[in-house]
């Protein structure tokens, strides 16, 4: 199984936290494999169909909703056919550790490193429009 990693570098100034829109997301990401990241990942869904397969979970894609994945995380997307428009948030642990003075923010967080809560979010469609304007 592959791991991404996190590039701080790639484009010219060392950053700790990117945006990938699904255009121009790694193949990985559109291919039905398995695969891991060494960071942190929310992603905003506008539009989508399909299936997260996260560890041993399934997260149905939903538009118009979040999903947050930890760290080493085994995921396969299985996207329907059809029009699919997502953004996605990815940042290491450090992002987080430069901005909080607590280390374990992360940890504490229901949204990540955990299974027993749900890590997708539904969003109003008013409301996700509203907050994909800034």
């Amino acid at each position: 199984m592959e791991t991404l990693k996190f590039l701080k570098t790639e484009c010219g100034v060392e950053v700790l936290l990117n945006v990938l829109h699904f255009t121009s997301a790694d193949s990985i990401y559109l291919k039905k494999v398995p695969f891991n990241t060494d960071f942190f990942e929310i992603v905003f869904y506008k539009k989508a169909k399909g299936k997260l397969l996260l560890n041993d979970h399934q997260i149905e894609m939903t538009a118009n909703s979040v999903v947050f994945l930890s760290p080493y995380q085994k995921r396969q997307w299985h996207f329907d056919e059809g029009e699919q428009d997502f953004t996605i948030l990815l940042f290491q642990e450090d992002f987080l550790n430069d901005f909080f003075a607590d280390k374990l923010f992360a940890y504490r967080l229901l949204c990540f490193y955990q299974l027993d809560y749900p890590l997708k979010m539904e969003v109003g469609k008013k409301r996700y429009k509203a907050s994909a304007r800034f």
